[in-house]
């Protein structure tokens, strides 16, 4: 229902097949796997209803609390807690807008373009909207997956050598990097000529750096 009424028509004028058990699932939004009606695979991802009312009760409590551990903790005012709560707020609250996710994909894809380092999806903008995002569909071992990486012949130094390289280059050359690189969102491709090749996934959090 949620799809049909972003996209404003029935979900099989845009897919031949859309699965309603989540690949995954999230705090804010959950994933599923799709085909368009041109064949290309794809993957859709909703943002819960109504979790910005969730959201907003959890954010005043939080901010409550930050309150008194800045009043009654011996660090608290040091730490600044409620600077961290306001911070958060504006991180969580970015991240419920998909269009700016698939800006930021788009970005970052357009970075790496040539790239032999990192793949970034493709973002299918005709039917992304500010509450779904359709994007392609990737295969590859999650980078935690050591045991399978090993199996497949993946050179876990080199990985690691990567790895370390795409962040600095998102950093100090790009000064557009992913901020939310946990092992969940980090993808290896084990198949074909893009062996080694590392691969992103979710773009809701992305940090920026000026010359200053």
């Amino acid at each position: 229902q949620l799809v049909e009424k972003s996209l404003g028509c029935a979900w099989q004028d845009v897919f031949s097949e859309l699965s309603t058990a989540p690949l995954a699932s999230a705090s804010v939004a959950q994933v599923h796997a799709a085909r368009l009606r041109n064949g290309d695979d794809v993957v859709v991802k909703v943002i819960r209803p109504g979790i910005e009312n969730t959201i907003a009760e959890d954010i005043k409590l939080l901010k409550w609390l930050a309150g008194l551990i800045e009043k009654h903790v011996a660090q608290g005012r040091r730490l600044r807690p409620r600077e961290v709560v306001d911070d958060y707020e504006k991180i969580i609250f970015d991240e419920l807008n998909l269009l700016s996710e698939g800006a930021n994909a788009t970005q970052l894809r357009r970075n790496f373009e040539h790239s032999p380092l990192l793949y970034v999806p493709r973002v299918y903008w005709e039917h992304t909207r500010s509450n779904l995002l359709v994007m392609e569909r990737i295969y590859g071992t999650p980078v935690a997956d050591v045991d399978v990486l090993r199996a497949r012949n993946v050179d876990l130094k080199k990985l690691a050598e990567r790895g370390v390289e795409i962040f600095f280059t998102q950093v100090f050359s790009h000064s557009f990097f992913h901020a939310d690189m946990h092992p969940g969102n980090i993808f290896i491709a084990v198949d074909g000529t893009d062996h080694g090749k590392y691969i992103a996934v979710d773009f809701g959090i992305m940090g920026m750096l000026s010359e200053k």
